[in-house]
């Protein structure tokens, strides 16, 4: 993989005046950057043999992305340049740079002496850089070779730019590397009028131009070694096989999906190692954090759908797009639903956020850490592994329960309905599709009627299991009548609860008050009502009257509850706020104005403890 390029880098290297350009382009991610830098530390290990009273003149990298004028490409320059002319002393420095710049002057030969330094340093303009690398001294030695990254990002004119590379490539000694995406940096000359001026340029001062070739998967792998991370190498190719199927051809995710999974175990605590099935567990998560951190860092906002139960029909397609893109990886190292170790949106919260919501308390839900027996359904679920025997008894016996509507909880209903519509599918029984539907909806609605606040019994989750025949219009009708049960319930018990809260607050409150009513863990288990929306399940009036009634000390407690729950500037802590807390913004746009209104009729302190809560309510506004 990029043997030519190497081959061909190394011989422009020797060339003595080339007085051309070298362009390696690639998309923005794919690794232009650490391809470079790589060759650069080795041209810079490769030559030893220098003498004490000379300089080895090393490859100069810099970038250019955001530079804004010629002067700050020098001055980056002239960063790199001074240490290695100094290397061997200011002695020889002073040789090297006056002899290049043909200067005897007595004011430049005390480098001792104060401003002296300074003098020479004005001397390295851009034309006393040039002079450098073009001196013939035998006191330099080394590579003069200029790497300039990042070319599109720069945000000097590009007609500026092209004279000063020209510059150094005419009248220098120098080679010059370009890193680039050439079709970003075609965009911005297209974008100032200078596409004819970009074609010239380009004819004219590169000499060679090379597609950098990525193999990501290799890449990867290198970065794995790099990072020498137990649970991240024991599981490297379970990394790998994600991001290639991710088709995300940006190493910068990798990157940061590494380091993502390397602080996510960090966070969880250390005795769940001593579990038989820590493995199997480790393995889950590290799977569903590369996916979370690929995809949210890429900005697919359709991640938030990802094995959920909580979608529209639009939200349903995206869906099945990534199921489709992971699922046959997920499959191939035989990795559960993310539901059966921690739920995938506190993942994606975790990778958004930078923290992971109660880990002692999601570690002790999590059903893979729970010793068990396998249910009669699960066994079911696995017919392959069975006899003829005990597949008939099993399946009499669970037909039996499943006809009677003696199932006691959702998700054994939809992975029976799945179990028995894909065995009729595969003609091991005759059975009736459209009646399986009608006895699992009406077994649905009688859990739900009979434990309707036991959401354990409810939620129509996978238990770590794919639903059998999940395409089938008969199970995805089956799902969607479970899915909207369960919402429909699950809004009802938390609205009663955020309700209650608000109607039993008093006039004297403090912010720990509110904060710990709002740390109550919702009926779904899922998350605390400190991560959802508040606001807007009660009349914006009734807030409002609560705040009026409140004397201004428990208004200031209710300010620093705000600032608390919000991340808001002052509360010391720097945090994005979570999609569904964005529900309330509506009715927070209303209580703010109606306390703007109210403050009118106020005087003094009154009216100036209103009008911070009204403040910090917009800043919350603001951040949604």
């Amino acid at each position: 993989m990029n043997t030519q390029l190497i081959s061909y880098l190394d011989e422009y290297l020797q060339m003595q005046t080339p007085q051309f350009a070298v362009m390696i382009t690639g998309k923005w991610g794919c690794g232009k950057t650490y391809f470079i830098k790589n060759i650069k530390d080795q041209w810079c290990s490769s030559n030893k043999n220098v003498s004490e009273n000379s300089i080895d003149l090393k490859p100069i990298y810099v970038s250019l992305n955001g530079l804004s004028s010629i002067s700050s490409i020098i001055r980056k320059v002239k960063t790199v340049l001074y240490p290695i002319l100094y290397s061997k002393g200011a002695t020889v420095a002073k040789t090297v740079i006056l002899s290049a710049l043909r200067i005897a002057s007595k004011s430049f030969l005390d480098l001792d002496k104060d401003g002296a330094g300074e003098d020479m340093n004005n001397l390295l303009d851009a034309e006393g850089i040039i002079e450098v690398f073009k001196s013939n001294s035998d006191t330099l030695k080394g590579n003069r070779v200029m790497i300039l990254d990042d070319v599109e990002r720069c945000k000097i004119p590009l007609d500026e730019l092209f004279g000063f590379i020209n510059s150094i490539v005419e009248h220098s000694n120098s080679k010059i590397i370009l890193i680039c995406d050439e079709v970003k940096l075609a965009e911005v000359a297209t974008k100032e009028s200078l596409a004819t001026q970009y074609k010239n340029f380009k004819e004219k001062l590169v000499g060679q131009t090379f597609a950098l070739e990525v193999n990501y998967a290799d890449v990867a792998g290198q970065f794995i070694d790099k990072l020498s991370y137990p649970i991240i190498n024991n599981n490297r190719n379970l990394i790998i096989d994600l991001f290639i199927a991710s088709s995300r051809e940006n190493l910068r995710l990798i990157r940061h999906c590494l380091i993502d999974i390397k602080r996510i175990f960090e966070q969880l605590p250390e005795n769940i190692k001593e579990n038989p099935n820590y493995d199997q567990f480790v393995k889950n998560i590290v799977a569903y954090v590369v996916i979370a951190s690929i995809e949210t860092r890429f900005g697919n906002n359709g991640i938030d759908y990802y094995q959920s139960y909580t979608f529209n029909d639009e939200a349903k397609k995206v869906s099945l797009e990534l199921e489709q893109r992971y699922n046959p990886i997920l499959e191939k190292y035989h990795i559960y639903g993310s539901s059966y170790t921690i739920p995938f949106k506190f993942l994606l919260e975790y990778i958004r956020n930078g923290f992971l919501a109660s880990p002692d308390y999601l570690v002790s839900e999590c059903r893979m850490l729970k010793s068990r027996n396998l249910a009669n359904w699960e066994k079911l679920w696995n017919s392959y592994r069975l006899s003829n025997a005990e597949f008939s008894e099993l399946l009499l016996n669970e037909k039996k329960r499943f006809y009677n509507k003696e199932l006691q909880y959702v998700f054994e209903v939809i992975h029976l309905s799945g179990i028995l519509l894909s065995l009729e599918k595969r003609q091991l029984t005759k059975l009736n599709r459209k009646h399986i539907v009608r006895v699992a909806k009406k077994t649905i609605e009688n859990i739900i009627n009979r434990y309707n606040n036991d959401f354990s019994r409810i939620y129509p989750d996978s238990r770590g299991y794919e639903f059998q025949e999940s395409n089938a219009e008969e199970m995805q009708e089956i799902v969607d009548f479970a899915r909207d049960k369960y919402i429909a319930q699950l809004k009802m018990v938390e609205r009663d609860y955020v309700i209650s809260v608000w109607n039993e607050l008093g006039t004297d409150i403090t912010q720990k008050e509110l904060l710990d009513k709002f740390k109550e863990v919702t009926p779904s288990r899922e998350c605390s009502y400190d991560r959802k929306g508040i606001f807007h399940q009660v009349k914006p009036e009734l807030i409002v009257k609560k705040i009026i009634a409140m004397s201004n000390d428990s208004r200031l407690e209710f300010r620093w509850f705000l600032m608390n729950r919000y991340y808001l500037e002052g509360c010391g802590i720097i945090c994005n706020i979570s999609g569904e807390m964005k529900e309330d913004k509506d009715s927070l746009e209303r209580i703010s104005s109606m306390l703007k209104s109210r403050a009118k009729r106020k005087r003094l302190i009154e009216k100036e403890t209103i009008m911070m809560i009204s403040a910090k309510i917009d800043e919350a506004i603001n951040k949604m």
